[in-house]
């Protein structure tokens, strides 16, 4: 108890400093003079935030900084900034702000907090209000509707985004600016440990963003952004809950968050439940089903998810330090694998067969805990505005459940800390300086384990500067980061099956039919280390208010992942075989003794992007331009490799020797080579009138490597929305249309277009205490077959059919 009292007596030193009886007030209007309510007024550098009224006043008292700059902020509006400097006295500070046709809303995941119009790097942000009308069981489903970024689909129980081409390790995924720490990067069946039930937005950085959040982030950053370490005073208890029903799957969810405070002291409470049953379809999961194949439903796609989160803060005027901790459960089917275990069953007895009935299938079971520390302080010596630091650790296992029995489990303890500290200007240059640390320990134990167990450890130093000259805002910025590989030894063996070009009959086994090449090697690996450097220089030009464009350019380099590494086996969920780019593997599936060099993966990255948020119509376009070097990519190499499955009848022991029995899969090589990546992005507005809105968007990518094209490149696709707003009662319909995929890679199928239908209605009862907001949703709703070129399950699981989605949310 003397301890925690220390403690708490510690924190409060710090954080506070002697009041003054300075009083700062004023006024927040439109250019018509009307108030704007609701305004966020903030002195920078401390907690202290003050909220306009109906009639646009807001009010500070005793102030305690001798130094005041305040910035405004409205979603509605253009931001504003006013630097006071040293004050003396009482102050009467007012703002005029230009309205904003879009939400524009305060970039938490750029280094220095810009808006949407401010920032140089190409950025979405989705409000809360938006998240709740797009929500999905997935991420990557959540997300895809976002201009430039797609999902790769592994069914609807798994799926994570896909930014301009680029998934996987290229993809940061954090939350609240750290890393998820899952292993959703080593493979499309693992699902991302991260929920967006109370976020209150996430923000999509679209290209390089690896100056803050390093080498993984060479394609694009998903911040998911939630109140669980509360960083405000809140007087009271806010929150909201929801409860809802989907048909396509009986889906059932509740989830609610509340946040309260009293004095110095906030906390926060959230979670949520999900409970869905197996998908409908359209039509068969297979492209070519046969006769046992089951019509017009997605097998072992069903969900059950559980998530608390518990968090609490010390807040003070000059910072806050908050601790939060998170339990995450989870269990879902991994579709497209239950209708081959029946085909291997087909010739059982009744009774036999009931006793597999149940068994048959692949799930994972997800356990997830994690804690999560966050600090700031403000002012803290001179030459300093701040400092923060945050910094996690999570525990993740996942076990991969075949035939109802443990097959392979996963797991990863990681760390990852960082320390920011930001600078008073250097002749007109602000800008924020800072370290990271990262530490994983992978483990992977099974049948399917098909990547050594490894630890990675992870050094980082960083900096982003910028300077506004009138219109202009310029921005540089460098990462140097050091990433070290210790993985344990490795027994690789590859059995290359090879079929003879001449015809047979399907009931001859001979075994001239093929030969059987096996490949069995022990490697004991160095240690793997990597330095990168990534450099980026932009500026941004508002050239008048509400519009600007933004021209950015930099190089990054990106250390490969483990699974690129050291990959080799059978990867279940994917059926198929994985060779890393250590091994050194010829044409014909043999691999030598020696391991092979591994290179850096280079990318120069060409970014513009043109942005109107004003008046009745509005825009923003982005044009980009990706040239890699040793850029690292999965190749179906034609090879097949043989695994057998265990036999059911012990009686039967000689067909272990019947080929028939053996399964085959495609063997996939990692390896590197040049490409090139270009595409581009635009989303438009138009108001038709005060309550009606017509949105389009659309976006292209062009993805070549060598002489070909790089696999599960996302096909071209336009989309539509129209929205209403009016006396508490929002609705919208839109479609989506997806080209066909023609441009594909060697080895690699195209795919047929489809267009999607959505639409949206919710309607707002205001209470005494609790507004009430009623709505539904329907997503499919013509019920098209749709197979998703990016999804490794493309011709074994397309997208849920029709589904309507209906429920009841509290706000209090």
């Amino acid at each position: 108890m003397k301890m925690r009292s220390l403690l708490s007596l510690s924190i409060a030193a710090l954080l506070s400093t002697p009041v003054l009886a300075t009083t700062i007030s004023g006024k927040v209007t439109d250019p018509a003079g009307n108030p704007v309510a609701g305004a966020e007024v903030k002195i920078e550098g401390t907690r202290r935030v003050a909220m306009t009224d109906e009639n646009g006043v807001y009010r500070f008292e005793d102030v305690a900084q001798p130094h005041v700059h305040l910035h405004v902020f409205s979603p509605q509006f253009i931001h504003g900034d006013n630097d006071l400097g040293d004050i003396q006295g009482d102050q009467t500070v007012n703002f005029i702000l230009s309205p904003a046709s879009v939400e524009n809303i305060v970039v938490t995941a750029t280094a220095l907090n810009s808006s949407v119009l401010e920032s140089v790097t190409p950025v979405t942000v989705i409000s809360a209000d938006k998240l709740r009308k797009i929500e999905a069981p997935t991420l990557g489903e959540t997300l895809k509707n976002t201009a430039g970024v797609h999902s790769t689909y592994f069914g609807p129980v798994s799926s994570s985004p896909i930014i301009r081409g680029n998934d996987g390790p290229r993809v940061k995924i954090v939350q609240n600016g750290l890393d998820v720490s899952d292993v959703s990067r080593v493979g499309p069946d693992h699902n991302v440990a991260s929920s967006t039930a109370s976020a209150t937005q996430i923000e999509v950085l679209r290209g390089p963003a690896t100056l803050q959040y390093g080498s993984g982030a060479i394609g694009g950053v998903v911040n998911i952004v939630d109140k669980r370490i509360p960083q405000y005073h809140v007087d009271g208890v806010e929150g909201e809950a929801e409860v809802s029903y989907s048909t396509v799957n009986e889906g059932k969810y509740t989830r609610g968050d509340v946040t309260g405070g009293s004095g110095n002291i906030v906390w926060h409470l959230d979670g949520y439940y999900r409970d869905t049953e197996n998908a409908d379809i359209p039509g068969y999961a297979s492209v070519d089903p046969d006769e046992d194949e089951e019509k017009g439903v997605l097998e072992d796609s069903q969900m059950e998810t559980s998530n608390l989160v518990a968090g609490i803060s010390y807040v003070a005027d000059e910072g806050y330090f908050g601790f939060a901790v998170e339990q995450l459960d989870n269990e879902y089917g991994v579709p497209g694998h239950s209708h081959e275990h029946e085909e291997e069953h087909e010739d059982e007895t009744e009774e036999e067969h009931e006793e597999h009935e149940d068994e048959e299938g692949v799930s994972l079971d997800v356990d997830m805990t994690r804690y999560q520390a966050a600090g700031e302080w403000h002012s803290p010596m001179e030459g300093l505005t701040n400092i923060k630091f945050a910094g996690s650790y999570t525990d993740y296992e996942h076990t991969e459940i075949e035939d109802g029995e443990p097959a392979t489990v996963f797991s990863n303890e990681s760390s990852d800390i960082r320390v920011s500290l930001y600078h008073e200007e250097v002749l007109g240059w602000h800008g924020v300086f800072g370290m990271q640390f990262a530490h994983s320990d992978y483990a992977a134990e099974g049948e399917e384990a098909f990547t050594p167990a490894n630890t990675s450890t992870n050094y980082a130093f960083y900096i982003v500067e910028q300077k506004k000259v009138g219109d202009l805002t310029f921005e540089l910025g460098g990462r140097l980061e050091n990433t070290a590989y210790d993985a344990q030894d490795s027994d690789v063996e590859l059995d290359i099956f090879h079929e003879d070009e001449e015809e047979h009959e399907e009931d001859e086994h001979d075994e001239d039919d093929h030969d059987e090449e096996e490949h069995g090697t022990e490697f004991s690996f160095p240690e793997y280390d990597f330095t990168s450097l990534s450099l980026s220089a932009g500026v941004n030009w508002e050239y008048t208010d509400g519009q600007s464009v933004a021209v950015t350019l930099s190089r990054s380099e990106r250390a490969p992942s483990q699974q690129e590494l050291f990959s080799a086996g059978q990867h279940l969920a994917t059926e198929s075989y994985e060779v890393g780019l250590v091994f050194d593997m010829d044409d014909e599936g043999h691999i030598e003794d020696e391991l092979r060099d591994v290179n850096e993966e280079v990318s120069t990255n060409l970014d513009v992007t043109f942005r109107k948020f004003t008046g009745d119509w509005g825009y923003s376009v982005s044009f980009f331009y990706n040239q890699a070097e040793d850029y690292i990519f999965q190749s179906n190499t034609g090879l097949l490799a043989l695994t057998e499955h265990e036999e059911h009848d012990e009686d039967d022991a000689e067909l272990e020797e019947d080929h028939s029995d053996e399964d085959t899969t495609p063997v996939y090589y990692f390896q590197q080579a040049d490409a090139d990546i270009w595409g581009v992005e635009v989303e438009a507005y138009v108001d038709l009138n005060d309550a009606f809105r017509l949105t389009v968007f659309s976006d292209y990518i062009n993805a070549e490597v060598e002489d070909d094209n790089l696999p599960r490149t996302p096909p071209m696709r336009f989309g539509s929305e129209l929205s209403y707003v009016n006396d508490g009662l929002t609705a919208d319909i839109g479609f989506t249309w997806y080209d066909d995929q023609t441009d594909v890679a060697s080895y690699e199928s195209t795919t047929d277009g489809y267009t999607l239908v959505n639409a949206n209605v919710q309607y707002e009862i205001s209470g005494q205490g609790v507004d009430w907001v009623l709505f539904a949703k329907g997503s499919n709703l013509t019920d098209e077959e749709a197979r998703i070129h990016t999804s490794f399950l493309k011709d074994k699981a397309p997208l849920p059919g029709r589904n309507i989605t209906f429920g009841v949310r509290a706000l209090f």
